[in-house]
């Protein structure tokens, strides 16, 4: 057996890798000697590299390094790994043009270069001992190598005995998952019925419609069974705490209108107890069957929020709970505790930051769990009242953590993709719905004699999105998770001479050039993950300024003709934000989503909840005129004018299209065909002239199933 030394110097092409002193140097042949170049990095970054080199050419797992080199610790391990492996790449690329470190997919990294050690490193023949000491590292999860020195035989009854003593200190549960649905739709919203047997959850079909469906979980080769007609939409329901019946929100399309309704199962009838916000929106009943509490907009001017619902009145009325006048958030989750004190709350401030707080029942006293986490899908109590299990997406990756009310201490899982969980009654266990979704940027060109699809700008494993284009920089600004956090990116329009811009590591969104090239305008959290402020990058000196403003949130920035502003929306509406530090100027009350400049006087825009693509005049900003209709309309963000006209998303039962809206003649005309889903709501578009091409974001979703997950954090 041969070993190399952890400390061990190696080569690898033109670089020596010298780990004693954490550095690379590079070596450089001229006409007449040979020059060096010394890189210090950190001393985390060299044992990782030194770790693949020792075991080259074997692939070496993400959880093998982060046990390794950060003794087991992957909520700290996860994201500094993958800034390690970012930072190795960035400083080896001048080695070889190949990437000499691999991503292989679900699994690790390996070397794809065989690094040159000295003989003097190798170590023949391990003795016992030291075969012991590397298994026993391998085994526990702290990786405490013991050290050498002492009587064999008592070392070994210690390193035994302190193992023992572990394993016994912790009930070992394997990390297990079970699927439970299998069908061709996406499924979500998962809860299992108080006694464990059935499976309640919303599955979405190709027509855009959901419905719910029951499977008997003592019987998995059955056919589910459908509970609610393909008339109405459903997709998220509740269990009443004797399993007796279903709760869920219900749109009826033949109304127009959305109904809270009650379904006995014993029955099979349905009630309508009061008008709901949406059939996906948030819902949960007490433990005692005394109310349900639900998000619902009342129509008072106060926006959506949480509101109860009695059970035990013939003819309640719902009242609202949530904050009503002068609010820096808004409730979108809820989840009772099963002992009844609590109420967990997400709470979303401004559009990019969300938070959990917890509500004692009794004397109204709130709790915040979390600080800065970026978007909840899904909140579940544990069993014992005493945890919160969670989903949260971080820079386009979903995952699930676990947090506890007294200590407020996060502890990730470690399962992606996971969304909506939800405890199983009387059990440790959960399950949720699997959802993994990859963004990227494509090209697609148009006026081809030849028919073409879309293209990827880039061809990387990780998620990028929400390109614009700078005819002025000829670049491409857009959003990276390359380094484990989004940050602001731009390249060519062939999608090649990267650059990193920004290192902010708070999940900046929404990058827009100015209109002479020099500067982008972005939104990043503000310093207390309470909301978003507009920061402006100059791309000449790479410094970032804050624009004043009083305001918690702002939707996406677009620059004024002159790019002395910025323009954004407000809670009081379409708002100016000055470079020079002014404060802020409302010039429109309208709410609009997404604003661009098409002259130093003309404003086209979209607005919130009203469908069309609308115009206004700077000059006269009280007469808004409706450039497209609503009947032909009906998008937010995904769109963008040139001189000719407008291009821009539509959704289509089972499809999607992209049309072209000519000035001149008002003709719509459809010129790209895609798969429902592929253009994501929130995705964005920009024109490249030159090319006479559209970049725009596309998304890849994953098929969704049900899945039961058994974890030792859950016990």
């Amino acid at each position: 057996m041969v070993e190399i030394r952890k400390e061990a110097m190696f080569r690898l092409g033109s670089c020596e890798v010298n780990p004693s002193d954490n550095s690379l140097n590079f070596y450089q042949l001229t006409d007449t000697n040979q020059s060096i170049e010394k890189v210090s990095i950190q001393p985390k970054f060299i044992e990782v590299l030194s770790y693949l080199a020792r075991h080259y050419p074997n692939v070496v797992t993400r959880e093998e390094l982060i046990d390794t080199i950060w003794e087991g610790n992957s909520y700290v391990g996860s994201k500094a790994l993958t800034n390690a492996i970012w930072h190795l790449r960035k400083q080896l690329s001048r080695v070889s043009d190949k990437q000499l470190i691999e991503t292989v997919r679900k699994t690790g990294y390996r070397l794809q270069f065989e690094p040159e050690f000295n003989q003097a490193d190798l170590v023949d023949d391990l003795d016992l001992f030291q075969q012991a000491e590397l298994k026993i590292s391998r085994l526990t999860v702290f990786n405490r190598r013991l050290k050498f020195g002492g009587f064999v035989a008592l070392l070994l009854v210690i390193a035994m005995w302190g193992y023992h003593l572990y394993q016994d200190s912790i009930r070992y549960v394997p990390t297990l998952k079970q699927n439970l649905t299998t069908a061709a739709g996406s499924e979500l919203y998962p809860a299992v019925s108080p006694d464990g047997r059935w499976l309640v959850y919303g599955s979405r079909g190709s027509n855009r419609y959901s419905s719910l469906y029951l499977k008997d979980l003592q019987n998995p080769t059955e056919t589910p069974k459908r509970l609610t007609s393909t008339k109405s939409s459903e997709i998220r329901a509740i269990w009443s705490p004797d399993g007796g019946s279903l709760y869920y929100g219900s749109e009826h399309r033949s109304e127009n209108k959305c109904y809270l309704t009650k379904l006995d199962l014993a029955s099979n009838e349905a009630s309508r107890l009061a008008e709901c916000y949406s059939y996906s929106s948030a819902i949960d009943i007490a433990p005692d069957s005394s109310r349900l509490v639900y998000i619902w907009d009342g129509s008072e001017g106060a926006g959506s929020g949480l509101y109860e619902l009695s059970l035990r009145e013939a003819d309640p009325s719902p009242q609202r709970l949530s904050c009503s006048e002068g609010c820096s958030y808004r409730d979108r989750d809820l989840a009772f505790s099963p002992d009844g004190q609590w109420l967990a709350i997400a709470r979303r401030f401004g559009n990019i930051s969300e938070d959990i707080f917890i509500v004692n029942i009794e004397t109204g006293a709130e709790k915040r769990l979390t600080f800065g986490l970026e978007d909840i899908r899904g909140l579940s109590w544990h069993q014992d009242s005493e945890r919160l299990i969670f989903s949260t997406e971080n820079s386009g990756v979903r995952n699930g953590y676990i947090v506890g009310i007294d200590d407020i201490k996060v502890m990730p899982l470690e399962v992606e993709g996971m969304s909506y969980p939800r405890s199983i009654p009387n059990s440790d266990e959960l399950v949720y719905s699997n959802y993994m979704r990859d963004y990227s940027v494509a090209s697609f060109a148009l006026e081809q004699s030849i028919p073409t699809a879309t293209f990827p700008l880039l061809e990387v494993e990780y998620s990028y999105r929400n390109p614009d284009y700078s005819e002025q920089a000829k670049r491409i600004v857009y959003v990276s998770n390359e380094t484990g956090f989004n940050e602001i990116w731009t390249s060519d329009i062939e999608g090649k001479q990267r650059r990193q811009h920004t290192d902010l590591k708070r999940r900046v969104a929404y990058p827009s050039w100015s209109h002479d090239g020099s500067k982008v305008a972005f939104l990043a959290p503000d310093d207390k993950n309470e909301g978003n402020k507009i920061h402006v990058l100059d791309m000449q000196t790479a410094n970032i300024s804050i624009l004043a403003t009083p305001y918690l949130d702002h939707n996406r920035p677009s620059w004024g003709w002159n790019d002395e502003m910025v323009l954004a929306r407000s809670k009081d509406g379409i708002t100016e934000f000055y470079l020079d530090n002014r404060l802020p100027k409302v010039i429109s009350p309208v709410n609009m989503r997404l604003g661009k400049m098409i002259n130093d006087d003309k404003l086209v825009f979209t607005q919130l909840g009203k469908g069309g693509l609308w115009v206004l005049s700077l000059a006269n900003p009280d007469s808004v005129t409706e450039l497209i209709s609503a009947n032909h309309f009906g998008e937010g963000y995904n769109w963008v004018a040139n001189d000719k006209g407008v291009y821009f998303r539509q959704n289509r039962q089972g499809y999607q299209l992209i049309n072209f809206w000519r000035f001149n003649t008002g003709l719509i005309t459809p010129i790209l065909k895609l798969p429902p889903g592929s253009i994501p709501r929130s995705g964005s578009m920009t024109y490249i002239a030159n090319g006479n091409s559209l970049l725009m974001t596309l998304s890849q979703n994953y098929k969704r199933d049900v899945i039961k997950l058994q974890h030792k954090l859950l016990y």
